[in-house]
């Protein structure tokens, strides 16, 4: 009998040992900082636990952010969201563990405005560069009435418009005895189509002013200096109807054989009463012997356009 008594007190001297070692879980921790992102991008949590429970992301505004099983946050629209991290309990080695942090979505930057490079210096090889979409083109119609201009880009930003155009090296060239070739801009500066005029060569009639000069001064291809005019006739109407403004030193222009750019300054426009707005439109033509031979926009003549005569060229000013 005593010896079952001393084996029952060495199991309870054990099990009362065992009790006495037994240890509490460790307070689980979690290591995370608010986060910023902006839209469409994603940025990861960087958050650590001292637990060998796994983290768990959760957002309670998706509609702003959205977080992944592994932290990542993808920023959804402007505003803040609370990211809530967990860990689990685990038994008898970690508690349980919570700890809320911000996510702020910032509203996705505007795009830089192209790169204008241009320089009115008769290479052509920087218009090649300017990104597609931020200039406007057309090209002549061989079968157009006036079809000496073949092609023109134009391209403005706050400070200048800028124009290339190419032509028909046949059909246009320096005139022994005679001071210049005439080039005309016309500008419908306010980009209205119920101000100005001029239906004799756009479809629009909506020119405002009229820049006239020669890109072969003195019989020498060189820089297009044109004097400026308003338009004086009748709202959309026809003819050759101009107040001369008296302006100089809009433009400066450089070119080659059969390829020519300009740039005009929007600031003088601007003195001389006619800013151009953001959206405007633009049509030119070349004379030989002040005959046009060369008008753009064009078209070739249909039984539905007799006189092949279209819309002035739209463009939109880079910002």
């Amino acid at each position: 009998m005593k010896k079952v008594l001393s084996i029952l007190a060495i199991f309870a001297m054990v099990a009362l040992a065992s009790c006495s070692t037994k240890k509490d879980p460790v307070q689980a921790t979690i290591t995370a900082s608010d986060v910023t992102v902006e839209e469409g991008s994603t940025v990861k949590i960087n958050a650590t636990t001292n637990s060998s429970a796994k983290i768990t992301f959760a957002s309670d505004n998706t509609a702003v952010a959205t977080v992944a099983a592994d932290g990542t946050v993808t920023g959804v629209a402007a505003g803040t969201a609370n990211i809530t991290l967990k860990v689990a309990a685990v038994a008898d080695e970690f508690t349980a563990a919570e700890k809320v942090i911000k996510a702020t979505v910032t509203a996705k930057a505007a795009p830089e405005p192209p790169a204008n490079s241009l320089a009115i210096d008769g290479d052509f090889a920087d218009w090649a560069a300017l990104p597609a979409g931020s200039f406007s083109k057309t090209f002549g119609d061989p079968e157009a009435t006036h079809p000496a201009l073949t092609h023109c880009k134009v391209y403005a930003d706050a400070e200048k418009i800028y124009v290339y155009f190419e032509w028909d090296t046949d059909m246009i060239a320096a005139e022994e005895g005679k001071e210049h070739v005439p080039f005309h801009c016309y500008i419908n500066t306010d980009g209205k189509a119920d101000t100005g005029g001029y239906a004799d060569e756009f479809a629009d009639a909506c020119t405002d002013v009229l820049l006239e000069g020669s890109i072969f001064p003195d019989g020498v291809l060189g820089s297009y200096d044109p004097g400026a005019y308003s338009w004086a006739g009748e709202v959309n109407g026809s003819g050759w109807s101009w107040n001369n403004l008296g302006a100089e030193g809009l433009c400066e222009g450089a070119g080659v054989e059969g390829k020519y750019e300009f740039s005009i300054d929007r600031a003088g426009l601007k003195d001389l009463g006619f800013p151009v707005a953001d959206v405007f439109s633009i049509g030119f033509d070349i004379q030989q012997s002040w005959e046009s031979v060369g008008i753009l926009p064009n078209a070739a003549p249909s039984e539905d356009n007799a006189s092949g005569v279209v819309a002035s060229l739209q463009v939109t000013t880079q910002k």
